[in-house]
């Protein structure tokens, strides 16, 4: 059973990641002038892409963690969404934003 202070902690730690992922994300999409040369041009357009493909993966993180404060609000926290048991808390302590047990992960 998920206790109310496992569920207050996991609260913190998801507001605590949340902050880093928003830090995270600001620091992806600053963007460079592009160079002068054609060559810096094509490296700088390639780091662009990657740090876009970057900001995409933290922003979907950062919604998967706000949908689990709506969870802890709601009181729906650490039950899976598929068979309604408690999801196991080693999972939610890894991945926080957890919606299903280990079985229907």
């Amino acid at each position: 059973m998920i206790t109310k202070e496992f569920i207050e902690s996991q609260r913190e730690n998801i507001l605590r990641k949340i902050g880093h992922l928003k830090d995270d994300i600001s620091r992806s999409k600053k963007y460079d002038d592009l160079g002068s040369a054609s060559e810096d041009e094509a490296k700088e357009f390639e780091e662009f892409e990657e740090k876009n493909a970057l900001a995409t993966d933290l922003e979907q993180e950062l919604s998967e963690l706000e949908a689990a404060l709506k969870r802890i609000k709601d009181g729906t926290y650490g039950v899976c969404e598929k068979c309604k048991n408690p999801i196991e808390e080693g999972r939610l302590k890894a991945f926080p934003q957890s919606r299903f047990c280990a079985s229907h992960k």
